[in-house]
């Protein structure tokens, strides 16, 4: 796979024609140069979403010792990954290590990580050059990511990080900690890094689709990545890059079958050629071959920190040659680093005490015991069902409510019997760590009640049902204290053709659907799919009425303000300000602690009868589980 790009000198005489000051003296000896091959490698990883410890029940993860557990992924161990392979590499040339965003949110770590900064700590530890922002980076808002960046570089274990179309320019207090660090050069739009004799020239950027999932940003505003990739590349050439590597948090569309053809990274190598190499990430793809985009490779590396990708390359002048690309898995094949390992401890110690204590929890105790593998895929919604049945009933008990009900893709991890079937309060936080609350800003989505008719409670699910066709599957209807039947060979937005109130011990009653009814059900569900039914009048043009109430039938006014129709629900978060205080769920001993769904499936858990000798839930896939509530009537 080779290309050849503009090259240098042809870059240094168009931008003299566009007015760049370059010395002649300098255009002419580079014109006389003799081409020489130059070999690099750059190691990569994105969307680790604060995975600091394995993939797996945490407490078998042990990176201390080798081939005794079955977790993927740790923080330690890529470290020594990292160094195992940049030392296999430096003999044939320099070595990058860079990571792509969406560093932090996902575990109990990200929920944290404003008073720690762990996430940036670990990866200036792990040895990493720089990264750049996700979308979900900014999940807490823009100060709390100040403020994150902020402890890892006080600590002095930040990379440097690169955010060419990030603008924090803005006359706004939530960012004021970013403009400090802008000011400090620890964020900044590009770089130039020289390592054996090869000018690196590096920049981040977030794509369309990430900057549209940035949805608690605050004041922050983000530059079209195009019009920015291009000015960024144009500035590294002047500042004398030999290569340019856009680090891009935009990601592609994997189709079907066949090769790789769509996605902001594609689009963006398609139309700013000055790039030589684009490491990606946001979309989760683990690409096993770079994708060449008009001779532009474009490489991703999964999610989670499962694999470390290495792209090596070889330049002969202007030309870029891909030599060959590996994604090395991350497995207990491989010993962790002991300088992680004893970051970690006291990262874990800080995070029990910020996220878990106020609950009354710790990170390491053990919740339940599993006998399988509770899986969670919306490719296969049979498979995910006993998993979601489960989340929508600790909602529906946690708050009381006559239905619960969620989305299959609102459900973000499933659970790992490893050997031995003990998940903890991190494993069970796993299965819904997005977002923040109301009043309450601790990690975690909140719960929500609202009132609704049985009509509105139909045009729900007729929305859900309808789905988004860019994210099959994500919307399914999970549902609790309710059944209902439904035929999608019916006309649009009329599929739902029955929905019956009760559950499987105590029987099912029907309720009435239409229109003219007045009866009112309470409905419980997590903040992420409040705010995403509070846009289906508008997404529906009107078709599906949906006016959310209060106990007494007086209206909610705050949620009026739907999102628009772009945005999609597994990622949504909300917009401060916009779900009335009125219908947040608060733990019964506290008028401060908004229940979070993450509590809510822990307290369940806890709840439930049947315990072994030392009183943890035996948690089993029984009838309750695996009943089918949506039922196929088509």
């Amino acid at each position: 796979m080779t290309h050849n790009k503009l090259s240098r000198r042809d870059f240094v005489a168009a931008s003299a024609a566009a007015g760049f000051a370059v010395a002649s003296s300098e255009m002419q000896a580079s014109a006389q140069e003799t081409p020489v091959k130059r070999t690099f490698a750059i190691l990569h990883t994105n969307d680790i979403h604060s995975n600091l410890v394995g993939v797996g029940p945490v407490a078998e993860y042990t990176p201390e010792t080798v081939n005794d557990d079955a977790t993927i992924g740790g923080i330690a161990r890529i470290a020594t990954l990292i160094a195992r392979r940049r030392r296999a590499r430096e003999a044939q040339g320099p070595v990058l290590v860079l990571d792509i965003g969406d560093v932090s949110i996902g575990t109990p770590f990200g929920g944290a990580s404003a008073k720690t900064g762990a996430e940036w700590q670990c990866l200036s530890m792990a040895g990493y050059d720089a990264t750049t922002f996700g979308n979900h980076d900014f999940d807490l808002g823009p100060d709390a990511l100040g403020k994150a960046v902020n402890a890892a570089r006080t600590a002095g274990n930040v990379p440097a990080i690169l955010a060419a179309n990030t603008d924090y320019s803005a006359d706004s207090a939530d960012l004021a900690e970013l403009k400090a660090l802008g000011a400090a050069g620890a964020i900044r739009s590009h770089m130039i890094i020289e390592r054996g004799g090869i000018r690196f020239g590096l920049f981040g950027i977030m794509g369309p689709d990430s900057i549209q999932y940035t949805l608690n940003p605050g004041a922050l505003t983000f530059a079209d990545n195009i019009r920015t990739a291009q000015d960024a590349a144009n500035e590294l050439r002047a500042e004398g890059a030999d290569v340019i590597i856009c680090m891009s948090h935009g990601g592609v569309k994997p189709p079907k079958v066949g090769p790789i053809t769509e996605g902001d990274d594609v689009n963006l190598a398609r139309a700013v050629p000055e790039i030589d190499i684009i490491v990606g990430g946001h979309t989760h793809t683990f690409m096993r071959t770079p994708t060449m985009v008009d001779g532009t490779p474009v490489v991703q590396a999964g999610c989670y920190g499962q694999v470390v990708g290495e792209l090596v390359i070889e330049m002969d002048g202007p030309d870029v040659k891909v030599v060959s690309y590996d994604l090395h898995p991350v497995d207990d094949t491989i010993p962790g680093d002991p300088r992680l390992i004893d970051a970690l401890v006291g990262f874990k110690a800080e995070t029990s005490r910020i996220v878990f204590a106020p609950r009354g929890l710790r990170m390491d105790e053990p919740i339940a015991v599993i006998d399988r593998d509770w899986p969670n895929t919306v490719f296969d919604l049979d498979a995910s069902l006993p998993i979601g049945n489960l989340a929508v009933d600790a909602m529906r008990q946690a708050t009381g409510s006559d239905i619960g009900l969620s989305a299959a893709g609102m459900v973000r991890a499933g659970l790992i019997k490893g050997a031995s079937g003990v998940q903890s309060a991190y494993d069970v936080f796993l299965l819904a760590p997005l977002g923040i609350g109301v009043a309450d800003q601790s990690a975690g989505g909140s719960l929500l009640v609202a009132h609704l008719t049985g009509h509105e409670i139909k045009n729900c699910l007729e929305f859900l049902l309808h789905g988004n066709p860019y994210l099959p599957g994500q919307y399914f209807p999970r549902v609790s204290g309710m059944r209902f039947r439904y035929d999608l060979s019916r006309p649009k937005f009329d599929a739902v053709t029955q929905i019956e109130l009760g559950d499987r011990v105590s029987g099912y009653r029907d309720i009435d659907i239409s229109e003219p009814a007045a009866q009112l059900y309470g409905l419980s569900c997590n903040i992420f799919l409040g705010l995403l039914l509070a846009s289906m009048p508008k997404v529906s043009k009107g078709a599906l009425r949906f006016a959310p109430k209060k106990r007494d039938g007086t209206p909610l006014q705050s949620r009026a303000d739907a999102l628009p129709e772009v945005q999609s629900g597994p990622y949504l978060l909300p917009p401060l300000g916009k779900i009335d205080r009125d219908q947040v769920q608060r733990a019964p001993d506290s008028n401060d602690l908004e229940i979070k769904e993450w509590q809510a499936i822990t307290n369940y858990l806890k709840s439930l009868p049947t315990k072994n000798a030392d009183g943890v839930t035996m948690l089993s896939m029984d009838e309750r589980m695996t009943e089918v509530r949506a039922i196929n009537a088509g």
